[in-house]
């Protein structure tokens, strides 16, 4: 069963999704990375939806979503997720956040614990100072580094290198749909994505010293994987998070690289129903000993 998009408007913006219902299965909310889409699900839709009932989301100002600058940052992202999750009488749910996702995702579980059934996080930033290539660390870093990439010769630049990570260079293996290669290059050269997301990665200075002050409060399980290969994120970002999340474990993928999910095909979808599997039964065994 292929990935069906519509939109939806919540709250300012129209809004991408993709929906499979499946109301007797646990929920998992999938997001986007940057400078992808949900497109980046499509390899495992057919299997999660086997297993889950799934609600995928650009969130705002990313992929082909709308959106506007106050909504770029890691806690407004989060509030949006909460409105997303009561439009959809979506009580609890697994939350996925790769890349961009893992600040937005992180920061949700710490003010809405009770919504939470469980997290994956992978290949993106939850500490400050994050580990980060030289590229994303000038940008996350240097106002003066933001202010040239609006400049059209920089722009340019900055627009060709996301579009050659989006398709080529955040793998080792995998090799994106001919779909969602025309829908990265959309979004990749696209001015107002391009200044959305540099204000995204602008207020990761503010945002993620109080995200990290907040992860040993996080008492929802987190399973964190990685692409052993990313050379954006490194993996050494896994094991710092690791050492602040009280119920965290990790996986290390070793031939995957940026856009892990996706390069470690199987592997990552393996580790992913395990995870949920054990928590859902746990969760059911709770409920069950509650009522005797």
């Amino acid at each position: 069963m292929p990935m069906t998009f519509t939109t939806q408007e919540i709250d300012r913006w129209t809004v991408r999704i993709a929906r499979h219902r499946a109301p007797n299965r646990p929920t998992v909310i999938l997001t986007n990375a940057l400078p992808q889409s949900i497109r980046c699900w499509e390899s495992h839709w057919d299997a999660l939806a086997v297993h889950f009932d799934l609600l995928a989301v650009d969130l705002p100002g990313f992929g082909l979503s709308s959106g506007s600058e106050d909504v770029m940052r890691p806690s407004a992202q989060a509030t949006f997720l909460k409105t997303l999750m009561d439009k959809h009488h979506i009580d609890k749910a697994f939350l996925v956040g790769p890349d961009i996702g893992v600040p937005v995702v992180l920061w949700f579980a710490a003010h809405h614990p009770e919504r939470v059934l469980g997290l994956n996080i992978y290949d993106g930033p939850g500490i400050w100072p994050p580990d980060f290539s030289d590229t994303l660390r000038q940008v996350s870093q240097s106002k003066l580094v933001r202010w040239l990439g609006t400049l059209p010769l920089i722009r340019g630049q900055f627009m060709a290198q996301n579009f050659q990570v989006a398709t080529s260079g955040g793998y080792q293996r995998h090799d994106p749909s001919p779909q969602a290669k025309v829908e990265y290059q959309q979004i990749a050269y696209d001015k107002t994505k391009n200044a959305f997301a540099l204000a995204f990665l602008g207020s990761y200075a503010q945002e993620l010293p109080l995200l990290q002050a907040k992860l040993p409060s996080i008492h929802s399980p987190v399973l964190i994987t990685w692409g052993a290969k990313d050379e954006f994120v490194p993996p050494s970002n896994a094991q710092k998070l690791h050492a602040l999340l009280p119920k965290s474990e990790v996986t290390i993928f070793e031939d995957a690289g940026h856009f892990s999910h996706e390069d470690a095909g199987p592997a990552w979808l393996e580790r992913f129903l395990t995870f949920t599997t054990k928590l859902h039964h746990d969760a059911l065994s709770t409920t069950t000993t509650a009522n005797a």
